[in-house]
């Protein structure tokens, strides 16, 4: 599961192994977890998804801005974990550890560390994001620049959509460049109920036909961390919105497809889009 995304990580990990000391922990930092208790992991921020390389190993459930884990089993093997905490993200690896010293990692200081009154650091590490305040305003520049050429121009598709709870997701547009994806998308919303956006998640999945009886074959994960468009935006009762974003730009195989979910801030009304990957790769360029 997830198999080139954190194969990857996994190779950063035992590169930063070898260079950890007793009081600092390298950036991508060990959370431990056992199979006869808890471990709690607070975050300055309501936690909205949680990514485990080996999720069948791990029992995790979200409260809030806190993520409880605990391993299935004894000696399970280390895995790759990324969190989303507001709109920031972090990301460690889980450890077996049969009796954890610390059980209770608090990030709730905005920077995702902490210090369990032994002189002891702990650092996590935020995934690469194009939105990230120390990009270049060149690049942020265009980025917007392209996202409002998006915003005026004319709905070119209507095949992919998506129908759940009298709520429509639909891409109404869609562009690259060289370095972005630029997606439009229309929201239309016929009940009396405002759907104010959370967030989107971006998810590039490969190997996803089916073998027999359902199950799918080696099918991976790659969250896409999106590089522009605007959050808290709110879809009123009986109205139609449009949401633009850009993502960097990939090439999926015949059998990827990008997994677009809508999240609603304060609600469970969730609508996940699917776009096949002929459609990313014939989009016209910007």
């Amino acid at each position: 599961m997830k198999n080139t995304f954190f194969g990857f990580v996994i190779f950063l990990l035992s590169l930063a192994a070898g260079s950890a000391s007793a009081q600092k922990v390298t950036p991508l930092s060990d959370i431990a977890v056992s199979d006869s208790s808890t471990t709690y992991m607070v975050f300055n921020g309501p936690v909205s998804l949680v990514d485990v390389g080996m999720a069948g190993n791990y029992l995790v459930k979200i409260e809030a801005n806190a993520v409880f884990v605990r391993a299935r089993k004894k000696n399970t093997l280390p895995t790759p974990i990324l969190i989303r905490y507001g709109s920031e993200y972090w990301m460690g690896r889980l450890v077996y550890a049969p009796s954890p010293v610390m059980q209770l990692y608090d990030f709730k200081d905005g920077t995702p560390s902490l210090n369990n009154g032994t002189g002891f650091t702990y650092s996590g590490s935020t995934p690469d994001n194009e939105l990230a305040m120390d990009k270049s305003a060149e690049k942020k520049e265009v980025i917007e620049s392209n996202l409002l050429k998006l915003r005026k121009a004319k709905e070119e598709n209507q095949s992919v959509a998506v129908v759940e709870n009298d709520l429509v997701l639909s891409l109404a547009n869609i562009r690259n460049d060289k370095d972005f994806t630029y997606l439009r998308f229309k929201v239309i919303n016929k009940t009396n109920i405002d759907y104010n956006v959370d967030f989107i998640d971006f998810q590039l999945v490969e190997n996803s036909k089916k073998k027999f009886l359902g199950r799918k074959k080696n099918e991976a994960r790659r969250p896409l961390a999106p590089s522009g468009g605007e959050s808290n935006q709110n879809i009123t009762g009986r109205s139609t919105g449009y949401l633009t974003y850009a993502i960097p730009l990939y090439a999926a195989t015949e059998n990827g497809y990008l997994e677009v979910t809508l999240r609603e801030l304060n609600g469970a009304r969730v609508l996940v889009l699917p776009i096949p990957s002929k459609v990313i790769n014939r989009a016209s360029t910007i």
